[in-house]
């Protein structure tokens, strides 16, 4: 008889389990992936002239510039000796930016996944790539923070590629 109520507790178990509504998947990502290869990725860093800032983030100063990454494209420099009229002066292109620090006179910013060390002082108008460690970030989600599409998950898109922006698909 105890072994009868054991079973019955199990099924009425199981049944409520069955009951109990699915949870929704939020809703896809209104943003298409920017992808990279990652040979390409390590050969992005580089020096550019000067343009416009698009979508701001943090903001450093190493005597005498000033330093702004931008979303996704890399960090601007601007000349600070006239603090009342900064010049700018060059950008550093840097695929799947969102974050940098400086630290000792380099610039650390993440290239995507990538960790990259930056001398900006040593050679004036040149970013020169003291350290390159790969993978140590999760690969970039999508502003809105909804799932990503499945054509974009790494195992569904071509080997080798990069997650290094996202672009608000038109229509949407």
């Amino acid at each position: 008889m105890q072994k009868l109520k054991y079973i019955l507790l199990l099924f009425a178990g199981a049944l409520l389990l069955q009951a109990c509504p699915a949870r929704p998947l939020p809703p896809e990502t209104i943003y298409s992936a920017v992808l990279m290869n990652r040979s390409t990725l390590e050969a992005s860093v580089r020096w550019e002239a000067p343009r416009q800032v698009g979508i701001p983030g943090k903001i450093y100063y190493i005597a005498p510039y000033l330093l702004i990454s931008e979303q996704y494209r890399g960090v601007h420099v601007l000349n600070n000796a006239d603090p009342s009229n900064p010049t700018p002066v060059g950008f550093i292109r840097v695929p799947g930016c969102m974050d940098m620090a400086v630290n000792n006179g380099l610039l650390s910013v993440d290239n995507a996944v990538d960790l990259v060390v930056i001398d900006i002082l040593t050679t004036p108008g040149q970013a020169i790539v003291k350290s390159r460690t790969r993978s140590v970030f999760p690969e970039l989600v999508p502003p809105d923070q909804n799932r990503v599409p499945d054509r974009y998950k790494k195992e569904n898109r071509p080997e080798g590629t990069i997650i290094v922006a996202w672009e608000k698909m038109e229509g949407k």
